[in-house]
């Protein structure tokens, strides 16, 4: 069903070609704490994921700390350590899809997992997710393939369409209280806030439908110069839905594949405490990556160490992040996302790629 759906071309609201990724590893031990210590000019401030021993006097450790669990090879003897990551791989890029860029966790790319597992071993499990097939950096051999290695700042579409890419995701990491470039922005987020893009994106790998069919009317880019001038909330979706997948594909090209600070990739893995994917930088790739993005316009202030406050967005653009991403255009609505759906083609509906029908 899936190699009938033509490959549409993504307009200029997803400027710059995507690229797939590979697949990585969230660890193959026992659970592990992972720890990177602040430079000293960065704020003391606790951690994120999990705290160091207590000893008389309670401490806090003050850096990137993270506890990943084990995995088990899901393929069973079907396949090694080594080859079902590969595997994994082919099936999640199957089709183009390049479900990375609506986090490395979305439904898409999970269903397509669970389906190869059970073609190859008759059990379908559907609790398997991707961090049982070592998802993220387990086959370091591909990865210059597919990393971009450039850094944050040398991206030209942050700076295109009026650098709106940067308030949206800004917008969005401060209301989810994530970390510039550390947190990628979920899939959980993406397919409950924007379920008609996130669709259209996975499905049929063209965000811009709405605009095709006339239900949206596209802007020109010398036509607003902030995402606040933006009067259509489906269009303002639009904007910042674009702008989030292409924050979570730089963070892949650039971070999780791709390290332009040296030989080798930036460490991502699952926090068991929180669930989120997140990059465990050493001492010196969390200094170039501070360096880095305080380098892109409108980021001179972020720190990787610590999420955005509302009152620090404020501070920048005049209104606070809620305001913005919590207007919802009628296209994304669940009601309307359902009608939608149910107007598809029967060989057009896809319920792997529509979780908040079916969850």
């Amino acid at each position: 069903m899936m190699n009938r759906i033509a490959v549409k071309h993504i307009s200029l609201i997803v400027a710059g070609a995507l690229m797939a990724s590979a697949v990585a590893s969230c660890g193959n031990a026992a659970p592990v704490e992972t720890e990177t210590a602040v430079p000293e000019s960065v704020p003391s401030v606790e951690a994120s994921v999990s705290e160091s021993e207590t000893t008389e006097e309670e401490t806090v450790y003050t850096g990137f700390s993270v506890e990943t669990e084990p995995h088990e090879n899901p393929f069973g003897d079907f396949a090694s350590d080594v080859a079902y990551s590969s595997l994994t791989f082919n099936l999640i890029f199957d089709d183009g899809k390049f479900g990375y860029n609506c986090g490395f966790d979305n439904s898409y790319s999970v269903y397509m997992l669970q389906q190869a597992v059970y073609e190859e071993t008759g059990v379908l499990d559907t609790s398997i997710t991707l961090s049982d097939v070592n998802y993220f950096q387990n086959f370091q051999g591909q990865n210059d393939m597919f990393g971009g290695g450039y850094k944050f700042s040398e991206a030209e579409d942050w700076t295109m369409f009026n650098s709106f890419r940067i308030e949206a995701v800004r917008a969005v990491l401060s209301s989810l209280g994530l970390r510039f470039g550390i947190d990628e922005i979920p899939a959980s987020y993406l397919e409950e806030r924007f379920p008609r893009l996130f669709y259209d994106s996975l499905y049929y790998n063209n965000m811009n439908r709405a605009v095709e069919s006339g239900e949206v009317e596209e802007l020109g880019v010398d036509e607003f110069y902030a995402l606040k001038d933006v009067e259509d909330p489906n269009y303002l979706d639009m904007l910042i839905f674009s702008a989030c997948t292409f924050y979570n594909f730089l963070r892949m090209s650039d971070y999780v594949y791709g390290n332009p600070y040296g030989y080798g990739c930036i460490t991502q893995v699952r926090d068991v405490a929180t669930g989120k994917n997140v990059l465990v930088p050493t001492d010196a790739q969390a200094e170039a990556m501070q360096e880095d993005i305080n380098c892109i316009p409108g980021c001179e202030n972020i720190s990787i160490y610590v999420p955005e406050t509302a009152e620090e967005f404020y501070a920048s653009y005049g209104y606070y992040p809620d305001d913005l991403i919590s207007n919802v255009g009628l296209i994304n609505t669940p009601e309307a996302f359902e009608e939608y759906y149910n107007s598809l083609p029967e060989d057009e509906q896809f319920p792997a790629c529509a979780p908040i029908l079916f969850e």
